[in-house]
């Protein structure tokens, strides 16, 4: 198939999840012998169009260049499907896209929804208000989108409207098995980052979000200051440097070509979300776990939060250790059992590693999407 992928937001390459999602995904798909031309968002001096890794990308702009104008690079994108001729438009939603499902209408090209965040408003959304001032413009546009697509994917159902939720195929996010292994473990990055020789290096990497639950983790943190033998390192976020009140260190941004090497290298992986944190979640856990699974790619054994699908992802006692959300004493005291049982970390990172070969990687992913896609185009 020649696949025409819409995700005029997302810089790429770039460190964030739906970067990685969407140069994953558009790798993946022309791995698998489809022609794939991604529109992403242009950057900067970024050349405008680039054939890289099997994808020719694209690179859009549009004024004004916040987000909340995305809908204003549909010309480009009409531009680029009139010399593309796709047999199929994927578009990475936005509450302010549209622009790939709409050229595809337009083209009468079948077109796929790819939901990543809520289509629907959770209650007392800003959205939802917004929309209410608007009599409702918004969500039936949004809702538009989804009538004109002929199928959507999506990791949730509750975040797709009900009448959609009939064509929509649920599918897993994942992460990059071949670039994030045990293999990679190097212990000198460790004592480069001043880990102490002997000392179980415990990771957090993310965004640094609210509801990311770096708190949490800090908190843990500073319980656990007694325990020489236990090091903190903080992976992304605007500081870097070392912490007052915990022992470890802060990187601040890392490149994301880096992190292959920096969690394979460390002993156990956190993922301490705080779902209170962020309202639309009560829609439930729609997100992309990208650091779990790449933690457990790595050989990690991960710590997160009781709640699904971490749950169904994490194994409690299989794959790694599951604690009570928001709870800084319970993760601190995870992180000491296996901190005090490396047979343990050692039994529960492989077996990490082998299910999400087995059950979350991108290649995975990009199969189940295959199927929708050849079914979409048929």
């Amino acid at each position: 198939m020649k696949i025409l992928y819409v995700a005029s937001d997302q810089s790429v390459p770039g460190h964030t999840g739906g970067s990685v999602h969407v140069q994953e995904v558009a790798q993946g798909l022309a791995a698998r012998g489809h022609l794939t031309h991604a529109v992403v968002r242009h950057a900067g001096t970024a050349v405008a169009t680039e054939q890289r890794d099997g994808v020719l990308w694209h690179r859009v702009a549009w004024w004004p260049p916040h987000r909340l104008f995305r809908f204003r690079a549909r010309a480009s994108v009409a531009k680029i499907a009139a010399e593309v001729a796709p047999d199929v438009v994927i578009e990475r939603y936005y509450n302010f896209g549209g622009e790939g499902v709409l050229v595809a209408r337009q083209r009468g090209i079948p077109a796929l929804l790819e939901v990543n965040s809520p289509i629907v408003d959770h209650p007392g959304s800003v959205k939802g208000a917004l929309d209410a001032a608007l009599f409702g413009s918004m969500r039936r546009y949004r809702e538009a989108l989804c009538r004109h697509s002929a199928a959507l994917v999506s990791p949730l159902l509750e975040i797709v409207p009900e009448f959609a939720r009939g064509k929509t195929e649920l599918v897993t996010w994942g992460a990059n098995v071949d670039a994030f292994r045990p293999q990679r473990r190097e212990p000198e990055l460790l004592r480069r980052l001043g880990v102490p020789a002997g000392a179980v290096c415990v990771v957090f990497s993310g965004s640094f979000r609210p509801w990311h639950g770096v708190h949490v983790f800090e908190a843990a943190a500073e319980r656990l200051v007694g325990r020489a033998d236990i090091f903190f390192l903080l992976v992304g976020g605007p500081d870097a440097g070392e912490p007052r009140r915990f022992r470890g260190r802060r990187l601040g941004a890392v490149a994301y070509e880096r992190m292959p090497e920096l969690l394979a290298s460390a002993d156990i992986g956190v993922a301490p979300y705080d779902t209170s944190r962020l309202k639309q979640l009560r829609l439930g856990f729609y997100w992309s776990p990208l650091k779990v699974f790449e933690y457990m790619a790595s050989g990690l054994p991960p710590i997160t939060i009781a709640r699904h699908p971490l749950t169904e992802i994490v194994r409690a006692g299989v794959d790694g250790l599951h604690f009570e959300e928001a709870n800084a004493a319970a993760l601190a005291r995870a992180i000491e059992a296996l901190a005090d049982d490396p047979a343990l970390r050692q039994r529960l990172g492989q077996s990490a590693r082998e299910r999400v070969v087995a059950r979350y990687s991108w290649a995975r992913h990009c199969e189940q999407l295959e199927r929708v896609l050849l079914k979409v185009a048929a």
